[in-house]
């Protein structure tokens, strides 16, 4: 019974969490990429992809080939791609993937003379189903940055999860739903297909929260702010963009204050500095506050992921940024689990050893002109 009640103590919806499930950790490129791979290659039926970039670069080009091959083979084989994710992907190797039996749609195709606004709503999600029979859902995208080094890639960091059970069906949903927006780079009509049933796999309770739709745009920021208002002991956060919006940020100072362990993985090196920039203009009053905040020192950070308290786990596409919770498409997995929370735990500390803390000296030792940077970019962090 109390096992019950601690896990219904962190989910905002514990009518949403759906039981049944189990879910594997993929901490890095190592482990998330021959994961997916193998899947993709066993699949009898079919495959969904959803992915925010998928680059025609060596990665690309080899899952593209598999890809064609399962399609070969009598697999039904989707892809979504976003339009501003994949902008550098020419769009005649996507007509390929289409000529060779995949079904291929690109989300909101950008249109170089409409407004801003065209640009900015995006999939940022990345997932993969397989079957009915098992999800992927985490922060990789389909390209050599995310690729692992032993796979000829530059090996970023990031976490992914593979979980099989009900859960898959609500992650097929989402894929289905997402597919009704795109538009299919061949020009044919191809109508959505319908989630699976698979039956319970584990007996963990998984919620599938999204961003995405009026109803749901702030569905995984409620997550987290429910979260950490009932933190006890800690929250660990890993992020590659950290500019959380102020309920967000409040309740993080908030919990520091009555004493829970907070602290935060940020990157020191990233594709995005301005954001990063951004970011310092709130180390000094974070820390202040007792929160404690870390730079990644290993390859680029890409990950996306939480865990509060060893019990409520998060994984997924969504940043903690003004973008991710107003206008992408996002997903993550929020995991309530004793056993797969001590694993994240596990591995957020091991991946302290490999960050420098963030002191309030540093923060006030920096050049004028960096601080005053910081603060400019702040004030306009929503159009970061």
């Amino acid at each position: 019974m109390r096992k019950e009640e601690d896990w219904r103590r962190y989910c905002a919806w514990p009518e949403n969490a759906l039981g049944g499930n189990e879910a594997e950790l993929l901490r890095d490129g190592e482990e998330a990429f021959p994961a997916m791979l193998a899947a993709i290659g066993g699949a009898r039926e079919f495959i969904l992809l959803e992915f925010y970039s998928f680059s025609d670069d060596s990665i690309g080009r080899a899952v593209a080939d598999l890809l064609k091959e399962k399609a070969r083979e009598g697999v039904a084989v989707y892809l979504i791609y976003d339009s501003v994710g994949s902008i550098l992907t020419e769009r005649d190797f996507f007509l390929k993937l289409a000529a060779a039996g995949v079904k291929v749609a690109e989300f909101r195709p950008v249109i170089y003379w409409k407004p801003y606004w065209n640009w900015i709503k995006r999939d940022h999600r990345k997932t993969v189903c397989v079957d009915g029979r098992l999800a992927f859902v985490g922060g990789f995208n389909i390209t050599e940055h995310d690729a692992p080094k032993s796979m000829g890639g530059r090996g970023w960091r990031d976490t992914s999860v593979r979980v099989r059970g009900p859960a898959v069906a609500s992650v097929e949903a989402l894929f289905w739903d997402a597919w009704t927006g795109s538009t299919p780079v061949d020009s044919s009509v191809i109508p959505p297909g319908g989630p699976s049933e698979p039956g319970p796999a584990g007996q963990k309770h998984v919620s599938v929260v999204f961003a995405g739709g009026i109803r749901h745009v702030r569905s995984i920021r409620r997550s987290y702010r429910y979260a950490i208002d009932r933190a006890a002991d800690h929250i660990y956060i890993t992020n590659a963009y950290f500019l959380p919006d102020r309920l967000v940020y409040r309740r993080l100072v908030r919990a520091a204050r009555r004493g829970v362990d907070v602290r935060v993985i940020a990157p020191s090196e990233t594709d995005h500095p301005y954001v990063r920039w951004a970011s310092w203009s709130m180390y000094a009053h974070m820390i202040k506050n007792g929160i404690k905040i870390y730079e990644w020192l290993g390859p680029i950070l890409h990950s996306k992921s939480a865990v509060i308290d060893g019990v409520w786990s998060s994984v997924g596409s969504h940043n903690l940024d003004h973008r991710s919770l107003h206008y992408n498409l996002e997903l993550n997995l929020n995991v309530y689990d004793r056993k797969f929370g001590s694993e994240m735990s596990r591995a957020f500390r091991e991946d302290l050893k490999k960050c420098r803390q963030v002191t309030l000296a540093a923060v006030r030792g920096r050049p004028w002109t960096a601080k005053l940077a910081s603060k400019l970019l702040y004030m306009i962090r929503s159009w970061l």
